[in-house]
């Protein structure tokens, strides 16, 4: 029994604490009691309280301490239940206020309004029309309804507003706007409890969406598509998909994020984006096998992110995107690297950490413009000497991997500033370190350094003394030396 106990507060301390540092909330009760009842099945019915500073063990309810629900099933439950952190916004400093607005003798001196406070449930529009130099409006924690047509009214001279954002927007119906052609820029954020906006594609000219943290799981189609000077829309935090994105072409989006949207897939609508230059997919649960093809289709695409999914092999079609500058495939599970990715040309910044590669193909050394190239954190224990030709190279990340001595390709990025081979297995650095003349970090913590004699140890140390006298910030934890 003293085992028992002892596990279960091993195990239910840390779930504890993490839900206290998240403070997270749910969409519905609902979710609340179907999170409730994993995680006792999770914890077999059992609690923590604290009693004289100390944890004890209680039984919550016992029902729950012979389920036949595993704890990783179990888990796996709770982490598909959404929920979210409120974000609590304060009125930017420096934007006039509504008494402010209402006091002013001289309205037209006013080119930022912030608006507060759930009392406030429509626009003062007839003090707001005589701001003729008026840029931004600001809402915070408002129950307004309605943007009014108003303030696209030509007669006023209101054509000065550019930026509509609204926060903590306090009512559970969807905020309704009118025709506007003078918005550019559209921010509806942190309003979990509110739905889509209605009628938002009526800014005909906006330029750039923000609608960040809001919950938009059982809304219709965004049909973007209609807007057709969009240019921008980050979507992060929303539970959506693709494919409610648009329901026709839309030639005119440029940049797409979708992080933390709990994606599994990219479906064939992404072909929807043909102009497409930036499409992040961070944070999101995507497997290679539900990448459509449509993806390789999109022929101007310069910035690809998988950061943070569940990756496991690179498609080919993935590489058929010759515009590519910047590919960020952080923290996935891939094992292999395919020929194909030599095709990417343009390619400036590739990220590939944390994976579990093992090997590079010779294809690499095709990938001539690149400047940043990230392999720290896999398996990696020697590179392909086609890497040599990469002499535009400035940042080259190799440390917490599986090399036993220094690749010297590395000699030949002579634009090299920032070298981390840290953590590995390296046991010496080559004099012709000194020879790179643009070298300003150099990272070697948790390297064993090994000499076969005095000399050897001398060389070594008098490399590193020359380069930080050089003004080369060398990152290292202490140098070991043995003599052999």
């Amino acid at each position: 029994m003293k085992f028992i106990v002892i596990f279960l507060l091993s195990t239910i301390l840390p779930l504890l604490s993490s839900a206290q540092r998240g403070n997270y909330k749910f969409y519905s009760e609902e979710d609340s009691i179907k999170h409730r009842h994993y995680d006792l099945i999770l914890k077999r019915g059992h609690g923590i309280t604290v009693e004289n500073g100390k944890a004890k063990l209680v039984i919550i309810d016992s029902s729950y301490m012979e389920s036949t629900i595993s704890r990783d099933s179990a888990l796996k439950m709770i982490r598909q239940i959404p929920k979210f952190t409120l974000y609590t916004h304060e009125p930017s400093e420096g934007y006039s206020t509504l008494e402010e607005l209402q006091s002013s003798k001289q309205k037209d001196t006013i080119t930022h309004l912030s608006i507060s406070g759930k009392a406030i449930n429509k626009l003062p529009i007839w003090q707001i029309l005589k701001c003729k130099n008026l840029k931004e409006i600001e809402l915070t924690g408002t129950s307004i309804k309605k943007i009014p047509w108003l303030l696209n009214w030509n007669l006023f001279g209101l054509d000065s507003l550019q930026t509509l954002k609204i926060y903590n927007h306090e009512t559970m119906k969807p905020l309704k706007f009118t025709k506007n052609t003078h918005i550019e820029n559209l921010v509806y954020r942190d309003n979990p409890f509110s739905p889509l906006p209605e009628n938002f594609q009526l800014l005909k000219n906006v330029k750039e969406i923000d609608f960040v943290r809001n919950d938009f799981r059982n809304t219709p189609n965004l049909e973007i598509n209609k807007l057709k000077q969009l240019k921008k829309i980050n979507l992060s935090h929303n539970s959506l998909k693709i494919q409610d994105l648009a329901v026709d072409t839309a030639h005119s989006v440029r940049n797409i994020i979708l992080s933390f949207n709990g994606l599994t897939a990219v479906p064939k609508e992404i072909g929807y984006f043909k102009n497409l230059t930036d499409l992040q997919l961070a944070e999101n649960d995507i497997v290679s096998a539900n990448i459509d093809p449509a993806l390789g289709h999109l022929k101007r695409l310069q910035m690809l992110s998988f950061y943070k999914n569940d990756l496991t092999e690179l498609p080919e079609f993935l590489f058929h995107s010759s515009e590519l500058k910047e590919l960020d495939l952080y923290f996935n599970r891939i094992e292999k690297v395919p020929e194909s990715i030599g095709s990417l040309i343009k390619l400036e910044r590739l990220f590939l950490a944390n994976n579990n590669i093992f090997s590079l193909p010779a294809s690499i050394g095709n990938l001539v413009a690149l400047k940043e190239l990230y392999l720290h954190h896999n398996r990696i224990s020697y590179l392909p000497k086609s890497i040599c030709r990469l002499t535009n190279i400035t940042d080259f990340h190799i440390n917490n991997n599986y090399f036993h001595e220094f690749p010297n390709c590395i000699l030949s990025f002579t634009k090299l500033e920032d070298l981390d081979i840290s953590n590995n297995k390296i046991s010496t650095i080559p004099v012709e370190l000194k020879q790179l003349k643009s070298l300003q970090y150099l990272w070697i913590r948790g390297i064993t350094f090994e000499a076969n004699g005095k000399e050897q140890a001398e060389e070594i140390r008098d490399i590193i003394a020359y380069l930080q006298k050089k003004g080369v910030k060398v990152g290292i934890e202490a140098i070991d030396e043995t003599a052999k």
